[in-house]
């Protein structure tokens, strides 16, 4: 009884700001090379189940990873994280277009970090749902232009390819990025750790 008193006490503290001390850089980078690690072998799955035609496995690990980085550190220890992640693709080429996503990485972790901040000035009592749903929104928004600059300017494929290919890429941010985010930081909130 008293192990399930002590978990409802224990919340992970939203304070997402844009200076960051060593123990938050390092949180960040280790959650950067999970994030790569997993996105390498994730990656590589998506090429075989689609013939590499779409990333829906590597895009939900990064974007998940993306929101959680900025939901505690804000845009600075999401920024560490997707780049170090976009690090670990590079190297180990984990997809044809790995070149182009630390650049494309870095907008969406910029765009995580400073919505995780508006919300802790706007809203700082919301829900760590609320919080993690309102930035992937931010996300998904971004998307719209993001998926055409790689479908359609980087790839050179139709814009009816485009028009397909949004959706998809829209319901990934909303549904299992989101909640991968949540269950991992409901997984921190229960390790006791500090974060």
């Amino acid at each position: 009884m008293q192990r399930s008193t002590d978990l409802r006490q224990m919340r992970i503290v939203f304070r997402p700001r844009l200076k960051l001390g060593m123990h938050e850089i390092l949180t960040s980078t280790v959650f950067g090379v999970i994030a790569g690690v997993l996105a390498s072998i994730l990656e590589r799955a998506d090429s075989m189940i689609t013939g590499g035609n779409a990333t829906p496995l590597g895009y939900s690990n990064t974007y998940a990873w993306v929101l959680l980085s900025a939901y505690l550190y804000g845009p600075i220890g999401a920024l560490i994280t997707t780049e170090v992640q976009a690090l670990i693709g590079l190297l180990t080429i984990a997809n044809p277009l790995s070149w182009l996503w630390p650049a494309v990485n870095a907008v969406f972790a910029l765009v995580a970090g400073c919505t995780a901040l508006s919300i802790q000035k706007v809203r700082p009592r919301s829900s760590i749902k609320t919080r993690l749903v309102i930035m992937s929104l931010a996300l998904a928004i971004l998307d719209v232009p993001a998926v055409y600059l790689v479908v359609v300017v980087v790839l050179g494929l139709p814009f009816i390819v485009y028009q397909l290919a949004l959706p998809m890429y829209i319901g990934l941010q909303l549904v299992p990025a989101t909640l991968i985010a949540w269950l991992l930081l409901r997984a921190l909130e229960r390790t006791g750790l500090k974060f």
